[in-house]
């Protein structure tokens, strides 16, 4: 079941080491995983697993560890895809691991086709079919290229109940950064690449052809969408946003330093302000994304996660 290696000109340890490069996760539709639980959530969301390497001091020397080894591969047995089991040193697990200190284990796994809608045609469908795609409360992302920061910004959103992302010129969700960020989160959210213009033009022709809300047994209640913005200069803080019952929030966010591009804030149908302490200057993109999406979930008006 274990397959020890020893080089690092092994076929093996050359493409674990080419997959912390994007051009090559796209080129082999692959990507890396880091540490036993992160692992260990990807096989949940059903992600297959292809190859597995762990450091050999720590499996000789961790009963747990081997028996989690033998059950991450038992969960994908069925896959013919499912390869081996690598037993390497600390020192090779350097070199394919992106953290300075290496992790127990690492494992390359096969991307989802639908863990990423990458066409802007398909994410044009999507938006353009509110229900039930769109959630009450959705998230845009606009050019966003610290993985840290998006990493969070997902885990954030999984948490206050946001399942649902737009991602426009935004760092590669398959980093191995951004999955560590993300703790996980990124297996469990559905993501839809698209741009600027499709993402604005399916929204407002949802807005435009907006019908009266008549409530029927034979009539659904058409429900309207809002793009939501943050700004210091907005006139009413977000407290003080009350939507509609049928209204549903897709939360603009930008670039780390830029924010939203200036044709994406004109498009928004309302900014709010988070009022800080003047001594701080501003809130950066994560800490903005966490405040808003956590108020939202309480406009939901039901707790989501409690026992």
């Amino acid at each position: 079941m274990f397959t020890k290696v020893t080089s690092d000109t092994n076929q093996f340890i050359k493409l674990a080491r080419s997959l912390l490069e994007k051009k090559s996760r796209d080129k082999e539709n692959l990507f890396i995983v880091e540490g036993f639980k992160l692992i260990d959530e990807a096989v949940a969301a059903d992600f297959t697993l292809k190859y597995l390497y762990i450091i050999e001091e720590e499996l000789q020397n961790n009963i747990e560890l081997n028996l989690s080894a033998q059950e991450a591969f038992k969960k994908t047995s069925t896959n013919n895809n499912v390869g081996e089991i690598f037993l390497i040193s600390e020192g090779l697990m350097k070199k394919i691991a992106s953290t300075e200190t290496p992790p127990e284990a690492l494992a390359i796994f096969f991307k989802k086709s639908d863990s990423l809608v990458n066409s802007s045609v398909e994410a044009h469908l999507v938006v353009a079919n509110p229900s039930p795609e769109l959630q009450r409360v959705n998230l845009y992302c606009e050019n966003l290229q610290d993985p840290g920061n998006l990493g969070g910004i997902i885990r954030t959103a999984l948490a206050s109940g946001c399942e649902n992302i737009f991602l426009d010129n935004c760092v590669d969700i398959y980093n191995p950064k951004l999955i560590r960020a993300s703790a996980g989160a990124v297996f469990h959210v559905k993501f839809h690449e698209t741009n600027l213009e499709e993402f604005l033009k399916s929204t407002i022709n949802l807005n435009i052809q907006e019908q009266p809300k008549i409530s029927s047994e034979h009539l659904p209640i058409q429900e309207k969408i809002t793009l939501v913005a943050t700004s210091p200069r907005a006139e009413h803080a977000y407290y003080d946003f009350k939507p509609e019952n049928h209204e549903k929030i897709i939360l603009m966010m930008g670039n780390e330093g830029k924010g939203l591009s200036e044709k994406a804030f004109s498009a928004c149908d309302t900014t709010l302000n988070i009022p800080i302490n003047p001594k701080v200057e501003s809130l950066n993109v994560l800490a903005a994304s966490t405040v808003l999406l956590f108020h939202f979930q309480s406009l939901n008006k039901r707790d989501l996660y409690r026992p």
